[in-house]
């Protein structure tokens, strides 16, 4: 990395920070022969780097790109610089439009990035009143499975049955009251997080004596 500055000590003081070398402004165009990339920023107020001067070197980097980034205000390089083969210009105007498209294209990410948001926050949103539902849903079944329990145990100890009749009994009257409960369940867990689901269950805790 080589540093040029009209004032000497920075150049050295700025090569010493970044691991390179420095060298006098006037060699800038000898060292355009070498090099891969020229990045200007001075406060010159005529250019610096002339069309003549950059020509004079393209013959001898024997087909080597060279890439020059100017990025002071006004420029320190000669627009004409650009016509020449194998020379990419850019000024503070490209730097712009990269800039802008840059800022066109993370605004679309932006985009994308507030819809997951949103879906995101509507799942958990689902998921957190299905929670808050689960209680009562639970409360519910728990309370008709007591009665369930205890119908049962009253019928059969009057009744002359074998274990393997008790056991058909118990899995009947558990899976009636499964199907009983089960779209009552299902209006529950629909209706959560909503005006709706509110009534449904306010009605559900009043009937039920929850």
């Amino acid at each position: 990395m080589l540093i040029a500055n009209r004032t000497p000590s920075n150049a050295e003081s700025l090569a010493e920070r970044v691991g390179g070398r420095s060298l006098p402004l006037e060699d800038l165009p000898g060292a355009l022969r070498d090099v891969d990339l020229l990045l200007t920023s001075t406060g010159a107020t005529s250019v610096i780097v002339d069309h003549a001067s950059v020509a004079d070197i393209i013959e001898a980097r024997a087909g080597r790109p060279l890439l020059i980034v100017d990025i002071a205000m006004p420029r320190d390089v000669d627009p004409a610089v650009a016509l020449l083969d194998g020379v990419t210009l850019l000024d503070m105007d490209d730097l712009s439009e990269f800039a802008a498209s840059g800022r066109a294209e993370r605004g679309l990410e932006v985009q994308r990035v507030n819809e997951i948001v949103d879906e995101e926050a509507c799942r958990f949103a689902d998921l957190r009143s299905a929670r808050e539902m689960a209680p009562l849903i639970a409360s519910l079944r728990g309370s008709i499975d007591v009665v369930r329990a205890a119908e049962l145990e009253r019928l059969l100890g009057s009744a002359d049955l074998d274990a393997s009749q008790r056991a058909a009994m118990e899995q009947f009257s558990k899976a009636l009251v499964a199907k009983m409960l089960h779209h009552p369940t299902i209006a529950l867990k629909d209706a959560a997080g909503s005006a709706k689901g509110d009534r449904l269950a306010d009605s559900v805790r009043d009937l039920f004596d929850l």
